[in-house]
């Protein structure tokens, strides 16, 4: 600053002005003012500027983001919708056996192919294995912060804990179904000269830990994790439904 006065005292002697100096003061210093205004205003032109260029940067990779997710998503969508069709045809069947269990003569009147299918529909059991690499990635890596609908991290963010709530009882299911089911085939196995000849299939309805699966796993725990099943496919269907409204918003 002393040096910027010590110019504008030089000009003055020069020009001849020091009998004037208030006035010449004056103007040298609306120069200066002026001088300082145009460098604030730059200097904010290219903050915004650069600002501007952060913001496009950050929308450019949430597109992205979203994109990818999108179709991991929408592949995770049809596999649980899969995987609920089918269990639901096999809860449906643990009505009917159960039905069967108290009516002895309707179970008297079916046929040997028939009661097989029966079972073997109600012995369905499927689980649900999401591929959720992009989703790991982007939470591990922070980029989920990137995404600006609040809804959708959330989501996002809670997606596994929903899934493994979901598929609890599915899991139930699979680690007892096997054993019991083994030990009522087994039983109906037809042994003769240390040969199998096959199953004595109608056998099993009386079998206690046929009726225990049936009645236990796939009928109770079935109807406990169904909705808990639906529950997810609607959350999936929703996240999808937001990446679309924020794809090129």
């Amino acid at each position: 600053m002393i040096k910027f006065f010590r110019h504008i005292r030089k000009q003055l002697l020069s020009e001849n002005k020091t009998g004037k100096p208030v006035f010449a003061a004056g103007r040298y210093l609306k120069y200066a003012i002026g001088e300082i205004l145009l460098v604030i205003i730059g200097i904010l032109i290219a903050v915004s500027i650069n600002g501007w260029n952060e913001d496009r940067k950050l929308k450019k990779a949430e597109q992205s983001i979203l994109k990818d997710l999108k179709q991991e998503m929408i592949i995770n969508l049809k596999a649980l919708e899969f995987v609920l069709a089918e269990n639901e045809k096999s809860f449906q069947a643990a009505i009917e056996m159960r039905a069967l269990f108290k009516d002895r003569a309707a179970f008297d009147k079916m046929s040997n192919s028939l009661f097989y299918a029966s079972v073997r529909k109600l012995n369905w059991n499927f689980t649900y294995d999401p591929k959720n690499g992009i989703l790991n990635s982007i939470i591990s890596s922070g980029q989920i912060n990137q995404l600006s609908n609040k809804e959708l991290k959330y989501l996002l963010a809670s997606l596994k804990e929903l899934t493994t709530d979901a598929m609890e009882n599915t899991l139930k299911i699979e680690a007892q179904r096997d054993d019991l089911m083994k030990s009522a085939w087994t039983n109906a196995m037809i042994i003769k000269d240390g040969k199998n000849l096959g199953y004595n299939v109608k056998s099993i309805y009386e079998h206690p830990e046929f009726r225990w699966a049936t009645n236990h796993l796939f009928y109770s725990q079935r109807k406990d994790g169904l909705p808990e099943e639906k529950e997810l496919t609607a959350t999936l269907e929703r996240i999808i439904e937001l990446i679309n409204e924020n794809i090129n918003k």
